[in-house]
C-alpha cells in the first residue's frame, strides 16, 4: 500500500538489533520444568467435605503447608464439574501442589453434583453453584488453618466461577485469576456468537451431557453411590434444549452474566490466547470495565493455561499467578504491579497451517487499556480492494456455498490430547469463494492490536441473515493466514431481544467489530478482508440461501494500529515449571482425529471427529477410567435445512469386578422454522442396563 510508506517512522539500526535479539529470546521453544522440592512441604487430603446449609457436601481435594495449623495460611481455590478424583488430578496436582509447596494452601473443589460431591448439578451452573462457592469461601476462612483470605483461579469454567464470585463480592475473596473465561456466556463462549447459533454448542452440551451421568467412587462415598448416581441420572436434562429455547439476548443471559463490573472488588487479573477467539474479548472488556486493580495478559495460546499452552510459547504462568497471589495476600513488594498492566503476543509470519507449535513473534506491554499507543486506521472497500480513499460507489453480489469455512479450525482449540488439526489453516479455498477485498502488498510492517472494525453498507434477499467476516495475512506466495474474524447475525442488528427480520432489498449499514487480535503484517503482504452469508461448521445455516449486495461507497475497515516507534518490552516472564502431575498408568493411549469427506455426486459434505481419551488407571486408588467420543457434521451444498450434528460420548470406570458404563447422544436438525433435537442416555451397571430415557424437542428458531 505505497501511500502507507513512511507511516512507522524511520527505526534506528539500534533499536532494530533490540528488536532482533528481543524476538530470538522470545522464540526460544519452551518446556516446562518439574519441580520436585519445594520451599515448605505439604499434605495432600483427598476428600475433604465442606458442608453447606442445606445438608449437601460438596468434596474437595485440599493441599495444605504442614505449618499451616501453626501458622495459617491464605488459601488458592479452584472450582470445577470436571471430577478432581480422576479426570483432572493429573493437572490438579501439577498446579496445587506448586502453590502449596510455596505456602499457600490450595483447594481443588467439585462443584454440587460431580465427581463425589452430593446432588444434582444446576444445568447451567448458575444462583445455586454461585451460593455454594461463596459458602464455601465462608468454611475456608472459618478454618483453623487459614488466615481468612481466598483467592481464586481458574480457566473456562473455573474462570467463569472465579469472576461470578468477585462480581457477589463477598469479604473473603482477595484476588482473582480468571483465564479463557465468559463474563456473559451469551456473548462469549461456546454458545452463540453475534447472535449465531455455534455449532460447538452442541458437542459441549454432549459433553456435559456425559459428563453429569458419571457416578462417584463407591470406596469414597459409601454405599450411597448408586443412590446419589441414579440421582444425577434421573435430573439429566440435556443442556442444548435450554440453549436453543433462549437464542436472543434474554433474561436468561443477563442473569448468568457479569452486568455490573463496578460490583467487583477484588483485584483481577486475567488472562487468555489469540488463538482461543472466542473467549479472548473478555480479558478487554474486564480491563476496560472494573473500578479495581487489574492486569491483563494474552499470549498466542487455546483453550490452556499458559504454562501448558499451545500454540507456544507457553510462559512461566504458576510463577505470575503467585507474585499476584503474594502481593495481593501475603504482602509481598514483588514489582508486580509496577510494571505495564497489558502483556499481549504479537505475532508475525505466522503460518497458514492447522497446527504449529510455536507462534512466532514477541512481547508487547502497554500501561493502561485502552491505549495511547494504538490509533484507528481507516480504508476503503473498493472492488476487490482496500484503499486509503473512498472510491466510486458500487454494488457487489454474492450467495456464498454453504460449505464456506472449512479452513475455519476449531472454535475453541484445545489439544487435549496433544497437537491436532484445531488452528484455522490456508484461507485460500474460503477466500475464493467470498467477496474479497485486498490491500496492495506493504511497503513496512504494520502492527494492530485490539479490535478491528468494519462498517458495512449492505442488503440481503432474506429475512434471516448471517455475516462472517475474515481478516487476512496474504503472503506473496497467495497463501492466506486468519488474523481474526467475527460472526454476526443481522437479524439481531438493534440488540438481539428480540430478533428482527430484515426487510430484503433494503439497505442497513452496520458496524461490525471483529474480534481482539494482536499481529504484525510483514513488508510485502497484503491485508485482506474476505465476507461471507456462511461459515459451517462454526456456525448453524440461515434457513436459506442468501444474496448479499455490498455497497462499496458505504463500507470502511478501521485498523487498530500500533505505534511502530516503541521501543520493545523485555521479555517478562520466567519459563513454565508445576510440579509433579499424579501418577498414572496409561492402558491405552488415546488420540483425536479430524476428518472431512465430500461426495461429489450427493454434493455433501462430512466432518467426523474421534476424540480418544484413551484408558488409565490410577494406582494409588485402583480406578480405571476410559473415554470415547465421536462427532459428524453433514451438510449438502444449496441446502441449509440439510445440515446435522450428531455427538456421541462415552464414559467407562472400572474397579476389580465392578464396572459402570454411561453413554450418551445428542442430535440437532433443522427445518426452516424449528430446530430437532434428539438426546439419548443410557446407563450400564457390570452388563445390564439401569438406566435409559430420551429426549425429543423442537424448538421454534427465533432468528436463527
Amino acid at each position: 500500500m505505497s501511500s502507507l510508506r513512511g507511516f512507522r517512522g524511520a527505526i534506528g539500526a539500534e533499536r532494530e538489533t533490540a528488536r532482533r535479539d528481543h524476538r530470538e529470546r522470545s522464540r526460544r521453544k519452551s518446556v516446562m520444568k518439574i519441580i520436585e522440592e519445594f520451599p515448605q512441604s505439604f499434605t495432600e487430603t483427598e476428600d475433604c467435605w465442606i458442608p453447606l446449609p442445606d445438608g449437601i457436601r460438596l468434596a474437595a481435594k485440599l493441599w495444605l503447608p504442614d505449618t499451616a495449623m501453626q501458622k495459617p495460611v491464605p488459601t488458592i481455590l479452584e472450582v470445577l464439574p470436571y471430577r478432581k478424583h480422576d479426570q483432572y488430578a493429573p493437572r490438579d496436582a501439577q498446579v496445587h501442589r506448586y502453590f502449596a509447596g510455596h505456602g499457600y494452601a490450595s483447594m481443588r473443589l467439585d462443584i454440587r453434583g460431580s465427581g463425589d460431591s452430593d446432588g444434582v448439578q444446576d444445568n447451567f451452573g448458575m444462583v445455586q453453584e454461585q451460593d455454594d462457592t461463596l459458602e464455601v469461601l465462608k468454611w475456608i476462612a472459618d478454618q483453623p488453618w487459614s488466615d481468612g483470605q481466598v483467592g481464586m483461579i481458574g480457566i473456562s469454567w473455573g474462570g467463569f466461577q472465579a469472576i461470578q464470585a468477585a462480581f457477589r463480592a463477598p469479604p473473603e475473596l482477595k484476588a482473582i485469576i480468571p483465564a479463557s473465561f465468559a463474563p456473559d456466556r451469551y456473548e462469549y463462549g461456546q454458545v452463540f456468537r453475534g447472535g449465531c447459533f455455534l455449532i460447538r454448542s452442541i458437542r459441549w452440551s454432549t459433553q456435559l451431557f456425559g459428563y453429569k451421568t458419571r457416578p462417584p467412587d463407591p470406596m469414597l462415598v459409601g454405599e450411597e453411590w448408586r443412590r446419589m448416581w441414579m440421582d444425577r441420572l434421573e435430573h439429566l436434562e440435556p443442556l442444548i434444549g435450554m440453549i436453543l429455547r433462549n437464542q436472543g439476548y434474554s433474561d436468561f443471559w443477563r442473569e448468568r452474566a457479569v452486568t455490573d463490573f463496578s460490583r467487583i472488588k477484588c483485584p483481577v487479573y486475567a488472562v487468555s490466547g489469540w488463538a482461543d477467539a472466542s473467549y479472548v474479548g473478555s480479558v478487554f472488556k474486564t480491563a476496560q470495565a472494573v473500578n479495581v486493580p487489574w492486569k491483563a495478559l494474552v499470549g498466542p495460546w487455546g483453550h490452556r493455561y499458559a504454562h501448558t499452552g499451545i500454540p507456544g510459547p507457553a510462559i512461566g504462568f504458576l510463577q505470575e499467578a503467585r507474585r499476584w497471589f503474594g502481593y495481593w495476600m501475603k504482602g509481598e513488594e514483588n514489582g508486580i504491579m509496577d510494571e505495564p498492566k497489558v502483556h499481549a503476543w504479537m505475532a508475525e509470519d505466522v503460518p497458514a497451517q492447522a497446527f504449529y507449535v510455536e507462534s512466532p513473534g514477541r512481547w508487547v506491554a502497554e500501561r493502561d487499556w485502552p491505549t495511547p499507543s494504538v490509533s484507528p486506521r481507516l480504508l476503503y472497500l473498493q472492488p476487490g480492494r482496500l484503499a486509503e480513499s473512498p472510491g466510486s460507489s458500487a454494488q457487489l453480489d454474492v450467495v456464498t456455498p454453504q460449505t464456506l469455512g472449512l479452513e475455519g479450525g476449531e472454535l475453541m482449540p484445545w489439544f487435549l490430547h496433544g497437537p491436532a488439526a484445531e488452528l484455522p489453516g490456508d484461507q485460500r479455498a474460503d477466500d475464493g469463494k467470498s467477496l474479497c477485498f485486498d490491500s496492495d502488498p506493504l511497503d513496512e510492517k504494520l502492527e494492530i492490536l485490539g479490535a478491528p472494525e468494519l462498517v458495512l453498507d449492505i442488503a440481503v434477499d432474506q429475512p434471516t441473515a448471517f455475516l462472517a467476516v475474515r481478516l487476512c495475512d496474504v503472503a506473496p506466495d497467495g497463501s492466506s493466514k486468519r488474523v481474526t474474524y467475527a460472526i454476526f447475525n443481522l437479524t439481531h442488528r438493534n440488540g438481539g431481544e428480540p430478533p428482527e427480520p430484515l426487510t430484503p432489498g433494503e439497505r442497513y449499514r452496520i458496524t461490525l467489530p471483529l474480534i481482539e487480535t494482536g499481529y504484525a503484517f510483514k513488508s510485502g503482504h497484503r491485508i485482506r478482508i474476505a465476507v461471507s452469508t456462511t461459515y459451517w461448521p462454526l456456525i448453524w445455516p440461515s434457513p436459506r440461501p442468501v444474496r448479499l449486495s455490498l455497497h462499496t461507497a458505504g463500507s470502511s475497515l478501521s485498523l487498530p494500529v500500533r505505534d511502530a516507534s516503541l521501543a520493545p518490552a523485555p521479555v517478562p516472564f520466567m519459563e513454565p515449571e508445576a510440579a509433579a502431575p499424579l501418577k498414572r498408568t496409561i492402558q491405552k493411549t488415546g488420540g483425536r482425529k479430524r476428518m472431512i469427506h465430500t461426495d461429489p455426486l450427493k454434493r455433501e459434505t462430512v466432518i467426523e471427529v474421534t476424540d480418544d481419551a484413551g484408558r488409565y488407571r490410577m494406582d494409588d486408588i485402583d480406578w480405571e477410567v476410559e473415554s470415547f467420543s465421536t462427532e459428524r457434521y453433514s451438510l449438502i451444498e444449496g441446502d441449509p435445512l440439510s445440515a446435522t450434528a450428531e455427538i456421541t460420548w462415552i464414559w467407562i470406570f472400572r474397579r476389580g469386578d465392578w464396572e459402570v458404563q454411561t453413554r450418551t447422544r445428542i442430535r440437532v436438525t433443522s427445518t426452516e422454522t424449528d430446530f430437532i433435537v434428539n438426546a439419548t442416555v443410557d446407563a450400564y451397571e457390570g452388563d445390564a442396563r439401569v438406566f435409559a430415557r430420551s429426549f425429543n424437542e423442537t424448538i421454534a428458531r427465533q432468528g436463527n
